[in-house]
């Protein structure tokens, strides 16, 4: 196939070979004969000069002829003295314009022997000239023959390229005629195709379609599912991450079986469990009975806490279940923050040192001017925030997402906010990760906000009702009754007093 295509190649290179052989042959021929043409014409010239001398010659004679009265066809008969020839004739006038032949004959015949003789060299020359010239031109004739034979063999070879370059030519064509056979089958192969490919492109396009609408359908169906489920039965995935192992009421104080080496730190916060709660971590949080701070690692596996708050009717006790949504044993959990964090006593940098505290990471935030963040603080890339809720991330804490309002910069915000949000939401929703409030988690992780003044002028004096004793069912009273009478504990009165003596009688709320 190679050599069939390098034909025409090979054929025009020896077509444009030959081509210029003959042009530089015929060019030196030309040269040539330009020479023997110039030649030639020079002889022709001197030719036709002598041919001129030998007719101004010969009308000299015949003008002499004619002074002397003889005929045309007369001889010039040199030397011979009959009266016939033009020399006889010439001697007998000589003779009679002499006389005797003694007085004028003597110098006319000098005269007359200097003009036969310049007539007889000038003869001579012109025959001489004619002799070269038919020589030379005879050396022409045969240059020009030996040239032309040149010619012709060149010719021949030109035509003998010429017919193999058109045999050559004749085979591309047929080349080409096959090629352009196959591209065209080709080309109508390849319009068959991409009639096909886009006949299926149109069909995967539809079967993409329609698979998107139905994953689509399928994932709103099972987002509204786990939402409802989450929201009728609120199951929980988390086990508790330890226990209470004993409590001194008297110095608030309880011990957990966690310690140095669950990794555990000071300063982390428990949720404390009843022991026959429905499940830890779940939003309805009715099942924590307190909180707990941890104050000092005292082993291994155990651990100083203080109470923060207990429900007075159910006190914290051993055996109880604690929990935390950041803490597990031996692990680093994250969680992913959406909204402005702003709570009594709580901002966002206190929110992150006291998530670093219990152990937790903070892998992406929505901050409160509605960017993307890190847990620092640091700005990251919208299109790289959603994929750091990973398998890692326990729970996405929504915060506060802005209300509306009249104030168009404010407006602008927390629709920023909102917006991102959904991103993270999405993403939590396809890798099934929970939301939870910020004061659910809150409540879960046992934090506490810190204590604020009261005065008996903002609530109109005492008696001053409790509403955190108004949902409990208090020792001898009855629901949403419990008062305060501003008596201070003595605990913090600075006055001693012993210590009360149980009596053996059973509260109401302990009761059958």
């Amino acid at each position: 196939m190679a050599q069939k295509n390098n034909g025409p190649v090979i054929g025009m290179a020896i077509f444009a070979l030959l081509s210029v052989s003959f042009a530089v042959f015929w060019y030196m021929t030309w040269s040539d004969n330009q020479l023997v043409y110039k030649s030639l014409g020079d002889a022709t010239k001197k030719e036709q000069d002598l041919n001129g001398t030998v007719r101004d010659q010969l009308a000299e004679i015949q003008h002499l002829k004619g002074l002397i009265d003889v005929g045309e066809n007369v001889e010039t008969g040199i030397g011979d003295p009959d009266q016939d020839t033009v020399d006889g004739r010439t001697q007998q006038i000589l003779k009679d314009l002499a006389g005797d032949g003694t007085a004028a004959l003597p110098a006319l015949i000098p005269a007359l022997r200097k003009e036969s003789a310049e007539n007889n060299k000038n003869s001579f020359t012109a025959t001489n000239r004619m002799q070269q010239l038919v020589l030379k031109r005879r050396e022409n004739d045969q240059l020009t023959i030996n040239k032309d034979g040149e010619i012709d063999t060149q010719k021949a070879a030109v035509a003998k390229a010429e017919a193999k370059l058109i045999q050559q030519e004749a085979i591309h064509n047929e080349e080409l005629a096959r090629l352009g056979e196959q591209v065209d089958t080709l080309r109508g192969t390849t319009v068959r195709l991409e009639d096909e490919l886009a006949a299926l492109r149109v069909s995967s396009a539809r079967q993409i379609e329609d698979l998107v609408d139905d994953n689509n359908d399928k994932r709103t169906a099972i987002v509204d599912l786990r939402a409802r489920l989450r929201q009728k039965d609120d199951p929980t995935f988390s086990t508790a991450d330890g226990r209470v192992q004993s409590v001194d009421h008297n110095r608030e104080l309880c011990y957990i079986d966690l310690g140095r080496a669950d990794g555990l730190r000071e300063g982390v916060t428990f949720s404390v469990y009843t022991p026959g709660n429905s499940g830890v971590g779940r939003n309805n949080t009715s099942d924590i009975k307190g909180k707990i701070e941890v104050v000092d690692i005292l082993a291994d596996h155990r651990a100083e806490a203080r109470i923060v708050t207990q429900d007075l009717g159910r006190p914290i006790a051993g055996d109880d279940p604690i929990y935390s949504p950041i803490f597990q044993t031996g692990q680093s959990l994250e969680i992913a923050v959406a909204g402005r964090v702003a709570l009594d006593g709580l901002d966002r940098g206190q929110f992150r040192r006291l998530v670093a505290a219990a152990g937790g990471r903070i892998s992406v935030q929505v901050d409160d001017d509605g960017a993307f963040t890190d847990g620092k603080g640091n700005p990251i890339d919208s299109g790289d925030a959603p994929r750091r809720i990973s398998s890692r991330t326990r729970y996405l804490i929504i915060a506060d997402l802005g209300d509306d309002t009249e104030n168009q910069e404010l407006e602008q915000i927390y629709k920023r906010i909102r917006d991102n949000t959904q991103k993270l939401r999405n993403q939590a929703e396809n890798l099934g990760i929970y939301e939870i409030g910020l004061s659910t988690f809150l409540e879960h992780i046992g934090y506490s906000r810190k204590q604020v003044k009261w005065t008996p002028q903002s609530s109109g004096g005492f008696p001053g009702r409790l509403p955190n004793g108004s949902h409990s069912e208090s020792v001898n009273s009855s629901f949403r009754q419990s008062q305060s009478s501003a008596v201070i504990s003595g605990k913090y009165s600075g006055l001693s007093k012993s210590t009360t003596t149980s009596i053996g009688n059973n509260s109401k709320a302990f009761g059958n």
